[in-house]
């Protein structure tokens, strides 16, 4: 039997103080020292500064996109976390 393998990492942050200020634009463009204005930053960058609200939970990102995977023939096989990395093994056996 032959296998497949795809590696995937995810991102994990315990910190969500980091995770708010990367989708604050105006904490951006303070970083920036006001070189780029936050409506600016807001405007090139929608997906990086999109409205919260109403965004699904990350157990539901999840889920739909391991259930992507899933009809693409992709088993999870394992996780492995290296720092604070975490990497998802996913395997299916080539015909």
């Amino acid at each position: 039997m032959k296998w497949e393998y795809q590696v995937i990492h995810l991102n994990v942050d315990d910190t969500s103080s980091k995770s708010d200020e990367a989708s604050n634009p105006e904490a951006a463009s303070e970083k920036l020292k006001g070189s780029l204005s936050p409506d600016f930053l807001k405007d090139q960058f929608p997906e990086q500064y999109q409205e919260n609200e109403g965004s699904e939970h990350p157990a539901v990102q999840l889920s739909k996109f391991l259930n992507k995977k899933g009809m693409d023939r992709w088993e999870l096989s394992e996780t492995i976390k290296i720092g604070k990395m975490l990497f998802l093994i996913m395997k299916r056996q080539v015909d």
